[in-house]
């Protein structure tokens, strides 16, 4: 049997140099109202209280996305929910 792994969001903290870094985000009680922009605003994370547990490869890539197209991510026909937005 497998653990349920809960994920929450985060918002971002720090400087564009510090996105894969846990310590860069703060967990936050509700869902960000940014959407669409260049600048990172929240993350859709694995939840480990005040900090997320881990920046995951499949985050740091939805991350870049964002900050060169500025659009929600992932993106595309059946795609999950978003789990990166960005703010202008």
């Amino acid at each position: 049997m497998s653990a349920v792994v809960k994920k929450r969001w985060y918002s971002y903290l720090g400087s564009p140099a510090a996105v894969n870094l846990p310590s860069s985000y703060i967990y936050s009680p509700a869902t960000p109202t940014c959407t669409a922009g260049f600048t990172l605003c929240s993350v859709y994370a694995i939840y480990a209280g005040a900090l997320p547990s881990i920046i995951t490869s499949n985050l740091q890539t939805y991350i870049a996305s964002v900050l060169s197209t500025g659009v929600p991510q992932p993106t595309g026909i059946g795609s999950p929910k978003a789990f990166v937005y960005g703010k202008a």
